[in-house]
């Protein structure tokens, strides 16, 4: 049980609705780019990624920020105060994680075409809950939700962790034009996936009597073992390699080059699923409405078995229906449309358009910057990105080469680093890779 606790930690630490980096994508030197287009791949003829050779990290709350809920007091003290959040959010809130762990990265280039290898672990988790759900933790069901319902429709957690290894190749077909393909074999280590919640809770404002009604469906594989330890489940480190809990995944992508200056690209990537198998504990609750009353005290007192009744009746009707069937899940799937245009011969700017679907939902973001070679082993970028509820946002990337070195820090939202508590996303990725055997023609 440890294990999985170490496990767990580790992915919650590093845990976004699908990894950003939106400013990585468009450091074209780097071994890492084709992972966003494996049309794209290193100039290099031969590039190694270290063990934690590329790290990404990044959260998001859609709603509000750390210095929303903090509020000074008349001795300038700073204290927490959840109200005071409520008014920034929406109907439908997330708070969301996510991290990507390059394990092992390998590109080989021979001539017009570009062979590539990695092994990686994934995880992304997000928490979807309703205004009301907020209030109703927040005041309780009285006061502002008296005579109404508490709608939670949506309440859910979904939560996904994975072994990704992935073989690419991709090939210069004309002058112009470079198409590149990547499968990727999943193994499953951990999931929820909260496929239908439908939540609501009125209180009579005249006789307080309750009434919840709604319906449930959870699927859930590794999660009930780290849970509870009288139910045994299989280590989630045998998970990462043993494909139990198998998957598929394809990446495809086109580069196209309209003259010396301006290039497209496209690419589908996670187009792809992981069948869940190992260690499933499914959770189903049909069409439920049931208004309690409360207890009948008289009825307590002259029936000694009233109490123990009323539990049991309550009980079943709340009742979870249980399953341990295998499910298939889908990956949060990406389209990306964008161009760069070089200016000079040392700056080049770029367009993107990233298109997110995870939890049949669209998430658009556009992001606009350049990069600048200050010298051959120095480069720096910027962008603005602006998302879904996040607007505003710049982005920072450095870029360092050394003798078959490369290095790289970049962030989508450099005044969420600078400023933490101010801010609804912050997102980092580093990474190290030993390159080999650039051709002269190709030096930047």
């Amino acid at each position: 049980m440890k294990t999985y606790l170490i496990f767990l930690f580790s992915v919650l630490s590093f845990m976004s609705f699908s990894q950003r980096n939106y400013a990585l994508f468009n450091m074209q030197s780097l071994p890492q780019n084709h992972y966003y287009n494996p049309a794209m791949g290193s100039p290099y003829k031969l590039s190694v990624s270290l063990p934690l050779g590329m790290q990404s990290f990044g959260f998001s709350n859609s709603s509000f920020s750390l210095n929303d809920i903090l509020v000074k007091r008349a001795d300038d003290s700073l204290v927490i105060d959840p109200s005071a959040a409520y008014g920034k959010l929406k109907s439908l809130n997330f708070l969301e994680f996510g991290v990507q762990s390059e394990l092992f990265g390998l590109g080989l280039k021979i001539k017009d075409q570009y062979f590539s290898f990695s092994a990686m672990a994934r995880g992304n988790a997000t928490f979807i809950y309703p205004k009301d759900f907020y209030l109703l933790l927040l005041e309780g069901n009285g006061n502002s939700l008296l005579g109404r319902r508490a709608d939670m429709d949506g309440l859910g957690l979904n939560l996904n962790a994975y072994m990704e290894y992935a073989f690419g190749y991709n090939r210069k077909l004309s002058e112009k034009l470079t198409a590149g393909a990547r499968v990727k074999f999943l193994s499953g280590v951990m999931n929820v996936a909260t496929r239908k919640s439908r939540l609501g809770l009125t209180t009579n404002e005249e006789d307080y009597s309750l009434t919840l009604d709604g319906e449930l469906d959870v699927r859930t594989s590794g999660i009930i073992p780290l849970m509870n330890d009288s139910i045994e489940g299989q280590n989630p480190v045998s998970q990462i390699y043993s494909f139990q809990n198998n998957g598929l995944a394809f990446d495809l992508g086109v580069t196209y080059k309209l003259s010396e200056k301006l290039s497209l690209n496209t690419s589908i990537t996670d187009l792809g699923y992981i069948n869940w198998n190992a260690d499933v504990y499914n959770y189903k609750k049909d069409a439920l409405s049931y208004t309690f009353d409360g207890v009948d005290l008289n009825e307590a007192i002259r029936d000694s078995n009233y109490v123990e009744n009323l539990t049991d009746t309550l009980a079943e009707i709340f009742k979870l229906e249980k399953d341990n069937e295998s499910y298939r899940q889908s990956i949060p799937l990406r389209i990306t449309i964008g161009g760069q245009y070089k200016i000079i011969e040392k700056l080049t700017v770029y367009s993107t358009l990233f298109n997110d679907f995870q939890l049949n939902k669209y998430r658009p973001t556009i992001v606009l910057g350049g990069a600048f070679s200050i010298r051959d082993w120095f480069k720096v970028g910027a962008n603005y990105m602006a998302t879904t509820n996040s607007f505003g946002n710049v982005g920072v990337s450095l870029f360092l080469r050394g003798s078959g070195i490369q290095y790289f820090i970049s962030t989508d939202n450099v005044l969420g680093a600078l400023n933490f508590a101010a801010h609804k996303n912050f997102h980092v990725s580093t990474g190290l890779s030993l390159t080999f055997g650039k051709p002269k023609k190709e030096a930047e």
